[in-house]
C-alpha cells in the first residue's frame, strides 16, 4: 500500500555511489524522491550526469559524527555501504570499519535523533557460507554459518538490527540478495563474474569458469533489484527479513555459453578453483522468494539470457 505524502520523501543512500546506489540512485530521482548521496566517492555518481536535485555529500561511514550529521531529517536511510576484499589485498579492520561499525553507527544515529526514520539493510547470501543441496532454495531462517569475514560481518550487521529492535523498538528491514549484475554505470569494479565473462567475451578473449561450471548460482539482473527497492521504499513496511534473488537456479557453465552466444565472440576454459579460493568457495546457492513476493508484490522479470543481452548492449553503446 502505497503513502501519499504532500512533499518529496528525502532518502539517503549510504554508500551510494557503488554498483547498486549508482542504478538505485538515477531511478529513485527520477521517481521524484529527494535523493541524497553519501559516499566518500562521490566523483563516481558525478558520471550519471543526475540533476541538480540529488545531492552529494563526501562521508565516511566510519565517522560517527559524520553519520549523524546527514540522517537527522532523512525519512528513508539505505545501507549500500560495504567493502569485499581480495585475499592478496586483505585488511580486516577496514572490512570491520564498513561492514560493522558503520552499520552500529546508523542504528546509534537513529536510536539518538532519527528513530522515525525507515531502515533498509542489505545482507548477503554469503551469510550463510556452505548449504547442503537437499536444502535448496534457502529461505530467511535456514541457519548461518559464514566462512569469510565479510559473510560473518554482514551477518553480524543483520544481528545489531536485532539487537536494537529488542532493546530500542527500532526497526529494520534486511533485504538479503545473491549476486547482482548488470551494465556498470560508473565504470569501477563490480565483483560481478558475470560482468568480467562478458567483458572479455566481448575482446574475443577467453576467461576462466572455476569449479569446471558446476555450481549452481541465483543471479538477480539490476533493474529487477531496484524495482524491489522501489516497492519496498513506497510500501509501509517498517520490519522484517527478506531473501530476494532471481527465484530461479542457473548453473555457472551455461551462463558462461549463454554469454558467448549473445556476444558472437570469445572463448571459456573450465578450470578447478584456485588454491587461495577453494576453501573459501561457496558452492551451490539460490533463495526462495516466496516471502518477498507475497509482502510486496514483486517478482523478477529479468531472466539471465535478456540480462546478459542488456549488458552487452550497454557496453556496445558505451
Amino acid at each position: 500500500m502505497s503513502r501519499n505524502m504532500l512533499r518529496k520523501e528525502k532518502v539517503l543512500l549510504i554508500g551510494g555511489s557503488g554498483f547498486i546506489g549508482a542504478h538505485l540512485c538515477r531511478a529513485l530521482a527520477a521517481s521524484g524522491k529527494e535523493v541524497t548521496v553519501f559516499s566518500e566517492h562521490k566523483d563516481k555518481i558525478k558520471k550519471l550526469g543526475l540533476d541538480g536535485s540529488t545531492k552529494l555529500i563526501e562521508g565516511n561511514i566510519a565517522s560517527y559524527d559524520t553519520v549523524e550529521e546527514n540522517i537527522r531529517d532523512q525519512d528513508w536511510i539505505v545501507n549500500l555501504a560495504s567493502i569485499v576484499q581480495p585475499l592478496g589485498n586483505f585488511d580486516p579492520h577496514i572490512d570491520l570499519d564498513v561492514n560493522c561499525k558503520g552499520q552500529l553507527h546508523i542504528l546509534e544515529a537513529r536510536r539518538k535523533i532519527n528513530p522515525a526514520s525507515r531502515y533498509i539493510f542489505i545482507g548477503s547470501r554469503a551469510q550463510f557460507g556452505i548449504v547442503a543441496l537437499k536444502d535448496l532454495p534457502i529461505q530467511e531462517d535456514y541457519p548461518q554459518n559464514p566462512i569469510s569475514l565479510y559473510g560473518i560481518h554482514k551477518q553480524t550487521a543483520e544481528n545489531y538490527c536485532r539487537l536494537y529492535k529488542r532493546a530500542f523498538d527500532l526497526n529494520s528491514i534486511i533485504i538479503r540478495l545473491p549476486q547482482v549484475y548488470g551494465p556498470n554505470l560508473t565504470k569501477t569494479t563490480t565483483h560481478s563474474v558475470i560482468d568480467d565473462f562478458i567483458k572479455i567475451a566481448m575482446k574475443n578473449k577467453q576467461f576462466r569458469v572455476n569449479g569446471y561450471g558446476k555450481d549452481i548460482k541465483d543471479l538477480i539482473y539490476i533493474d529487477d533489484v531496484v524495482d524491489l527497492m522501489k516497492k519496498v521504499l513506497d510500501s509501509d513496511v517498517k520490519d522484517g527479513v527478506f531473501n530476494a534473488g532471481s527465484g530461479k537456479k542457473v548453473k555457472l557453465i551455461d551462463v558462461a555459453k549463454k554469454i558467448l552466444r549473445s556476444c558472437g565472440s570469445g572463448s571459456f576454459t573450465l578450470v578447478p578453483f584456485p588454491k587461495d579460493l577453494e576453501h573459501f568457495e561457496l558452492g551451490s546457492f539460490y533463495f526462495d522468494i516466496a516471502k518477498v513476493t507475497k509482502q510486496f508484490g514483486w517478482h523478477p522479470r529479468v531472466d539471465v539470457d535478456t540480462g546478459i543481452q542488456s549488458v552487452i548492449r550497454h557496453y556496445q553503446n558505451s
